[in-house]
């Protein structure tokens, strides 16, 4: 299985700059019976080539592409002519990307890292905080323990608050 490890690799080019990289979040090999939570999106025929080439381009600094076994929880009106699984393309990272750091010497560190990164896709914080409501919504039985304290403890540094612990 693959797992999905936490916010590891540099972003140079979306959610920072080569002076001061963001950090973003990726795939990376590993052996793991937790499972990935996240979205697959079902490509129209006609579009597959199109948009292949150009998450080839986007993901190609650092990642292997592969194909998985995927899970959905369609409802069943709507799938009954989709197979469950269903083979997907995935990008994992590699540990020999050049913008692969690895696990950050502490969460706060990492929390005031990713406050302090912007880049032309927008701010580091915002990359961050709509991971978190993203995994909330999806996939709330989820609970990436790693995500949410990291969220938290970005949130408490300035000063706000994400959920009502009550």
């Amino acid at each position: 299985m693959d797992k999905l490890t936490g916010l590891i690799p540099n972003s140079e080019d979306h959610r920072g700059t080569p002076e001061a990289p963001g950090r973003v979040v990726t795939l990376i090999a590993h052996e793991t019976d937790e499972p990935v939570w996240g979205a697959a999106y079902l490509i129209a025929p006609a579009e597959v080539e199109r948009i292949k080439a150009y998450l080839d381009l986007r993901e190609i600094n650092g990642y292997t592409i592969h194909r998985h076994p995927v899970y959905h929880n369609l409802p069943r009106e709507e799938s009954e002519d989709v197979p469950n699984p269903i083979s997907a393309i995935v990008y994992i990272g590699t540990p020999d990307n050049p913008q692969f750091v690895g696990p950050p010497e502490s969460i706060h560190a990492l929390a005031q890292h990713i406050l302090n990164s912007r880049g032309p896709s927008g701010e580091n914080k915002e990359y961050l905080y709509n991971l978190y409501t993203a995994l909330e919504q999806l996939a709330p039985e989820a609970h990436d323990s790693h995500i949410t304290e990291l969220a938290n403890t970005a949130a408490e540094i300035e000063g706000r608050l994400l959920k009502d612990p009550n």
